[in-house]
């Protein structure tokens, strides 16, 4: 399968001052296949979310460079090719629904006329339908969470990036939404790099694992996910599945000191 990104050598740490910088990423290399399902797990402050943040272009790279199609989009600032979730849901509160999810069209230029259709075509494929005119607050997390991800693929994106997105939520609607994300990725065909701190999400969403070191991230290993698809909440109980469990929870462990 085709490369759709490529991260080489990337190196970031953070420092005002004189306080000494601290390292966040150092040397992480990683390549991301053409319409795969890649999750990044790691322990809790060890990059994972500073890393989606220079794939998306929100902050630039101390050095090294990110591909996508072979073309260096390093310095492409505002996310091109790319749609980010995000944990906090991070919608405008004075916004719709519908307004909310048109709001990437809108900074792309693309006229109200062309934007409300696309807006609602996605709408719809998330669920919400019939909650075009509501504002954030009166939308459930697991709603506004869609509404996330609806303003995400409205841009059209190759590559999805999803910052824990149901880590705010709770364990039934979390369950939910891993089945219906499954589903909005088979039928869209995107590229997804989905980072969690789950090792059971890891597994039940994704083709393969990037097992990140604590700080500075760099790739420990990749650990490819044999289970066939389309899964469904069964495969959890596998014994398979708890020896991968099991084998990702020890390799993480090595790496932590309390």
């Amino acid at each position: 399968m085709a490369t759709k990104l490529s991260l080489n050598h990337l190196n970031k740490s953070f420092g005002r001052g004189k306080t000494p910088p601290i390292e966040v990423v150092r040397d992480f290399s990683l390549e991301i296949r053409d319409l795969e399902f890649l999750a990044v797990i790691g322990p809790s402050g060890c990059g994972k979310s500073t890393l989606l943040r220079l794939i998306d272009g929100l902050i630039p790279a101390d050095s090294g460079s990110i591909e996508m199609d072979g073309r260096d989009i390093s310095d492409k600032v505002g996310g091109e090719g790319r749609g980010m979730v995000f944990q906090s849901f991070d919608l405008f509160p004075w916004r719709t629904t519908q307004a909310n999810v048109e709001f990437g069209l809108e900074a792309k230029g693309v006229p109200k006329a062309e934007r409300a259709p696309i807006a609602k075509k996605y709408i719809d494929l998330v669920g919400l339908t019939g909650f075009e005119d509501s504002y954030p607050h009166e939308l459930s997390g697991g709603m506004q969470q869609r509404a996330g991800f609806a303003r995400a693929l409205a841009i059209h994106p190759e590559i999805l990036l999803m910052d824990e997105p149901f880590g705010a939520l709770d364990v039934q609607t979390r369950d939910i939404l891993q089945n219906e994300l499954l589903d909005i990725w088979q039928k869209e065909q995107k590229t997804v790099l989905f980072v969690t701190h789950s090792i059971e999400e890891a597994i039940y969403l994704a083709d393969r694992i990037a097992v990140i070191t604590p700080r500075p991230a760099r790739v420990d290993r990749i650990i490819d996910v044999p289970f066939e698809r389309p899964r469904r909440e069964e495969i959890k109980s596998r014994p398979e599945f708890l020896e991968m469990r099991q084998e990702i929870w020890s390799i993480l462990k090595e790496g932590v000191t309390v």
